[in-house]
């Protein structure tokens, strides 16, 4: 019987530990510190980041690429997100305004996944397989057109309540301001 008695209190125990919120900090980092994953989320920066990857110096035997670095580089970031995405709705909140921030972000890494798995995907293959500047161009632009409002809106809504959040609850954070 005692040992039946250990059993329900530990269970208990464990019950309310992992239902608890996390720390400020912590639901902060996940949150809102992992929008910097995504930062060179746009064409510019992150297209120009796959272009590097497939650049091969004559006079560098080490330079010499398999042809598939630029697709690495997307199925690695696609890994991230997801885990970072899987991360943030893990995370129990129980104030209104942590609710709306977790959403907000999830929101973010939602909207920017599918892109990392189509477009920059295409684009991945194409610089690794040495494709046109035309179709590269075409898949950016259509990017920028497509995507990047929208996602910038809901990163600037992320920013906006991080902000709130991170002062209602004293923490210290440098904005880059």
């Amino acid at each position: 019987m005692k040992h039946l008695l250990f059993i329900i209190c530990l269970s208990t125990s464990l019950f309310f530990t992992a239902c608890q919120s996390p720390s400020p900090e912590t639901f902060f980092g996940k949150v809102v510190l992992n929008t910097n994953l995504i930062a060179d989320f746009t064409p510019e920066r992150f297209g120009k980041h796959l272009e590097q990857e497939t650049v091969e110096f004559p006079d560098v035997p080490a330079s010499k690429k398999v042809g598939d670095e630029a697709q690495k580089t997307v199925a690695l970031k696609i890994q991230v997100v997801e885990k970072a995405l899987g991360d943030i709705r893990g995370l129990n909140v129980s104030d209104e305004d942590a609710k709306e921030l977790k959403e907000q972000s999830i929101q973010l890494f939602e909207k920017v996944l599918p892109v990392y798995k189509n477009e920059y995907t295409a684009y991945a293959k194409l610089c690794d397989s040495k494709g046109s500047d035309e179709e590269k161009q075409a898949l950016l632009q259509k990017i920028d057109k497509d995507y990047m409002p929208d996602i910038n809106t809901v990163f600037d809504r992320v920013y906006v309540l991080g902000k709130a959040y991170a002062e209602k609850h004293n923490l210290n954070v440098n904005w880059g301001n």
